[in-house]
């Protein structure tokens, strides 16, 4: 049996999002743990990244788009990442898959307890900000998470990766993110 890997979703995400990114880490002999606590490797998404738990045993924890940009407001982020998607999709002719990842946005928009958490839980005093082994990955196009991310004051040595994609891109290219935790568990 593989190790098992937790996925932590973002803001307005959750598991319908998630099924490609889940069919290929089975694929590839990871098995998906629903307990952040007990995974081996803990794979958090955006506003997901806030909701890391104090109390687990994860081997590595990769934080993928790190909502984190001193100075840019969160409604500025989101236009950004609204428009660069749109005009992404528009240029791959898939604007029917865009429709359908804002409706799945819409449905976990509901979730108000996780979105509450993730707003307490954004200071650097919080289990995100561990001395873990951590991995942070920013997207290249990531309207959410700062180009610059040395900035921040984590507490233990960090690995930063660069990955082409907007913020949402794991979502879409999970093989890219697979591949990673193939390279590093």
């Amino acid at each position: 049996m593989g190790n098992s890997v937790c996925i932590i979703y973002g803001l307005n995400e959750g598991p319908a999002m998630g099924r490609e990114l889940c069919a290929s880490l089975k694929r590839a002999g990871f098995t998906i743990s629903d307990n952040p606590a007990t995974a081996d490797v803990i794979f958090a998404h955006s506003g997901g990244c806030y909701l890391i738990p104090q109390q687990n045993h994860a081997k590595l924890i990769v934080l993928a788009g790190l909502p984190y940009w001193p100075g840019r407001p969160w409604v500025i982020a989101t236009t950004l990442k609204v428009w660069q998607e749109a005009r992404a999709y528009s240029q791959l002719g898939q604007s029917g898959s865009w429709a359908l990842k804002w409706l799945f946005h819409i449905r976990y928009a509901f979730n108000l307890r996780a979105a509450i958490r993730m707003a307490l839980n954004r200071t650097l005093d919080k289990p995100w900000n561990s001395t873990q082994p951590q991995i942070i990955v920013r997207n290249r196009h990531d309207a959410y998470c700062s180009p610059d991310l040395s900035e921040v004051p984590f507490k233990g040595p960090r690995t930063f990766i660069s990955l082409p994609g907007e913020h949402d891109d794991c979502w879409e290219n999970p093989e890219r993110y697979v591949n990673l935790l193939q390279s590093v568990v």
